[in-house]
């Protein structure tokens, strides 16, 4: 647990934005979320360690057709934007989606600036890419069962999508 500490208390506090799913807020929170008003909490404890942007990109708060993620930012003296993007749920796990989160995201607040515009961007990219990896698994896999290799995001033929996206999830002030 060492280096999970030294990340927590040391690393943590150094960083701009923070872009955790439910399970790695809980675990650098250590509050269980159950409800918004959890992820809020959790969110509240990240700021208070010094990170002012804190995104919970996922969750298991909603419902089968949707995901919820959370954002917040803690603006000196325009005080706190906070926010929820209901993210429609697809039938499989997905590997890197995470990684492209936080790349999509990264690309769009330093080309826009604004945080909840470039949380809008990267959730309705993010759904392109999973919908067109999604189709191409139906189309090409006859197993039963999702194999990994089927359900390996389809990055480069979504190049349009990532270049160019339609925005279709906003996300809502809370």
């Amino acid at each position: 647990m060492e280096v999970f500490e030294a990340y927590r208390d040391s690393i943590l506090p150094l960083a701009d934005i923070v872009t955790p799913n439910q399970f790695e807020a809980e675990l650098l929170t250590g509050i269980t979320i159950r409800s918004e008003k959890d992820a809020l909490a959790a969110i509240d404890r990240l700021h208070s360690r010094g990170v002012p942007t804190v995104i919970i990109s996922s969750s298991d708060l909603g419902d089968d057709k949707n995901l919820i993620g959370f954002g917040s930012a803690v603006n000196q003296g325009a005080g706190k934007l906070r926010f929820r993007m209901n993210i429609p749920r697809l039938p499989a796990s997905f590997t890197g989606t995470g990684d492209l989160f936080t790349a999509l995201l990264l690309a769009w607040m330093t080309k826009t600036g604004d945080l909840q515009r470039s949380c809008d961007i990267t959730v309705s990219t993010l759904q392109a890419v999973l919908k067109r990896t999604w189709k191409h698994f139906q189309e090409n896999c006859q197993d039963s069962q999702p194999c990994l290799r089927h359900l390996e995001l389809r990055l480069i033929q979504s190049k349009r999508d990532i270049e160019n996206p339609v925005v279709s999830v906003q996300c809502l002030n809370i």
